[in-house]
């Protein structure tokens, strides 16, 4: 359903965090975040393994690739293929990733950072298909986990995951400039107060 990430850290270059890079996460959290599967409409939630990065390399790839690239200009384009921050990203984060998976395929992550949901993609081929929304569920339970508030950031050109977040009750705060592989981009802060 969805493609993007989301990162409210401006020490990013193509989406990646470099100072992660060297010192992944352990993953952390309740449900789908500990290790117990859930399974809903033929999508399994489940922790990433090491045997998923080559699955999760394509897929970021691919996310970007549909959902990014047409936005931004060529040069930020010849950035990521360069610099390859799919690659590196799932590489070094991996254990930190919730992933989908349908049928044995590997069709959509998430990854959550305290109250900040980082990441979320899915697999375009798999849109409107409720991996999104399975993937959503699990990022704010963890996220709410010990947070009042969740946070998340999207690219303001990505209106399509603005409006399904809209859609699940997450609130506009702010906009506020940044960059993707060395290009401008518009970023949006969206909230969701913790459901009691």
């Amino acid at each position: 359903m969805l493609t993007f990430s989301h990162t409210l850290h401006p020490n990013r270059t193509c989406g990646v965090r470099l100072s992660k890079l060297r010192n992944p996460a352990r993953l952390r959290g309740t449900g789908a975040a500990t290790g117990a599967a859930v399974a809903s409409q033929g999508v399994i939630l489940r922790p990433a393994e090491e045997t998923d990065v080559p699955a999760l390399v394509r897929l970021l790839r691919r996310s970007w690739l549909v959902t990014w690239a047409p936005e931004l200009p060529f040069e930020a384009v010849q950035a990521f293929a360069s610099f390859d921050p799919a690659r590196l990203h799932a590489e070094n984060e991996w254990r930190t990733f919730v992933v989908a998976v349908r049928d044995d395929v590997l069709i959509g992550m998430m990854q959550v950072e305290g109250n900040q949901i980082a990441n979320l993609h899915v697999d375009p081929a798999y849109w409107n298909g409720g991996a999104g929304s399975r993937l959503l569920d699990a990022a704010e339970r963890q996220a709410a986990d010990a947070h009042a508030i969740m946070r998340l950031e999207v690219r303001s050109f990505n209106t399509r995951a603005r409006a399904f977040y809209a859609h699940r009750g997450w609130r506009e705060v702010r906009s506020y400039p940044g960059t993707e592989c060395g290009s401008p981009v518009e970023n949006v802060e969206m909230q969701k107060p913790r459901e009691t």
